[in-house]
């Protein structure tokens, strides 16, 4: 059986070929004896992932073809130095046609929880994972729902749950390495089905004592970020006489739209859904229509005129010519993997004078609120974790840019500097146990 270009493969041709092997399930891992796999097709992806960019040793990528749903599931742990990896669940096939998309976008999501986590002061490591059905027709029937008081009904909710059962005894078959939660595309009532074969999840319901949705809080703490960029460079207190384009008003997106607008900023915004865009033209009772202006096209809002250019939708949408186009002093935006080239889009913004504030940093808030739950959840706490994304003395945003000015680095410079430091120290009870939970399964 042909091994090569394997992530040129679609998702279907690629679980065609495990099941051709006879194999469901595989593995690609790397250890202090280098990059391994479990044969066959495998043998092939393992070559191909090690020659990728975003490759930086991953200490796992898990792959299952779950039959009875046609949907490929993919774990991706980057780092379990400081815990066990945690990371959201995505449900996707949009610009996964092909699997170097999700190899790819798993590769750069584990390394942005890793980075993330350790920037929170959290004891996880870095993981992530990806549901993506063989093609686009069966992520319709999965994802097909009806919109009442503005939330998702699934309409085929015994596929949805049959999914997210077979998917959550996967998942406990890892033995813990990496621990669910809620994503793009997913619920926490998700989380919930999971919960009913998988202890190795959060972002669960608040009915069975989890922290739900992270979506408020991960705004509000952009929202921060934004608001102490504004202070760093203009020294205001607030919003005002400012605009902000926001890529993206769902469940981050629209919250941040939002609170810009009660800090007496004006909008431009795009989405994909106009009823979200409406839903903010009407908040309020329409209060700041005014105040709201929405583009229809995508490529409008990247040439926006503006203040903050806000990413709060999908990632990897700035690129060479998308920087060109932005006309903003600053972004700052609440989608993961917003660069296409971690190691040097970021350099393209600043040589043209453009602020960036790294997601992994700024939107910590969704981790933040689901880490821990499993201790109990005291909002107060949260409240204080929105603060310090303000003002914190070690982690803050005001600390991060003044240590920029200090340096004569960027942002992203300096972030990634303290989450490398910080993601070295291991767990301070279990030490780097991940990587032996991973050499169990295999």
């Amino acid at each position: 059986m042909e091994t090569q270009n394997i992530l040129s493969k679609s998702p279907e041709q690629f679980a065609q070929i495990m099941q051709s092997e006879g194999v469901d399930k595989g593995y690609v891992i790397t250890n202090e004896n280098g990059i391994s796999n479990s044969g066959g097709v495998f043998a092939g992806l393992a070559a191909e992932i090690a020659t990728l960019k975003d490759y930086r040793k991953h200490e796992g990528v898990f792959i299952k073809y779950d039959d009875e749903t046609k949907c490929l599931f993919m774990a991706f742990v980057h780092s379990t130095i400081r815990g066990q990896a945690q990371g959201g669940t995505r449900l996707k096939y949009r610009d996964y046609e092909q699997m170097t998309g999700a190899i790819e976008d798993g590769l750069r999501l584990s390394k942005g929880m890793t980075d993330k986590n350790s920037i929170s002061g959290l004891w996880w490591g870095g993981g992530k994972a990806i549901i993506c059905p063989i093609n686009a027709e069966e992520f319709a029937k999965i994802d097909a729902h009806n919109r009442v008081d503005g939330k998702k009904v699934f309409t085929n909710l015994a596929l949805r749950t049959t999914l997210f059962k077979n998917y959550g005894k996967y998942i406990a078959s890892l033995n813990g390495a990496y621990i669910a939660a809620e994503d793009m595309n997913t619920t926490p009532e998700d989380m919930q089905t999971i919960l009913s074969v998988c202890r190795y999840v959060t972002c669960l319901p608040a009915v069975v004592g989890g922290s739900s949705n992270p979506s408020r809080w991960t705004a509000e703490g952009v929202f921060n970020a934004l608001k102490a960029t504004i202070k760093h460079f203009e020294n205001k207190d607030d919003l005002s006489g400012k605009t902000v384009a926001i890529q993206g008003v769902g469940s981050v997106g629209g919250p941040l739209a939002e609170f810009v607008l009660k800090s007496g900023g004006s909008l431009v915004i795009f989405d994909y859904d106009p009823a979200a865009c409406q839903n903010i033209k009407g908040y309020d009772n329409g209060a700041y229509s005014d105040k709201v202006t929405i583009v229809n096209n995508v490529a409008d809002i990247y040439t926006a005129e503006c203040d903050v250019f806000a990413p709060c939708a999908i990632g990897g949408i700035l690129t060479p010519e998308t920087i060109a186009s932005l006309k903003c002093k600053y972004v700052v935006g609440a989608a993961n993997n917003q660069l296409k080239d971690f190691d040097q889009d970021w350099k393209l913004l600043r040589d043209r004078g453009i602020t960036y504030l790294p997601d992994f940093f700024i939107n910590r808030l969704g981790i933040i609120n689901c880490a821990n739950e499993q201790y109990g959840r005291l909002e107060n706490d949260l409240k204080k974790e929105v603060q310090k994304i303000y003002d914190d003395p070690k982690n803050g945003t005001l600390s991060l840019l003044a240590t920029c000015k200090e340096t004569n680095k960027t942002p992203q410079e300096i972030a990634i500097q303290w989450a490398t430091e910080w993601g070295q120290i291991p767990h301070p009870i279990w030490s780097h146990r991940g990587i032996e939970l991973i050499k169990s399964f295999i």
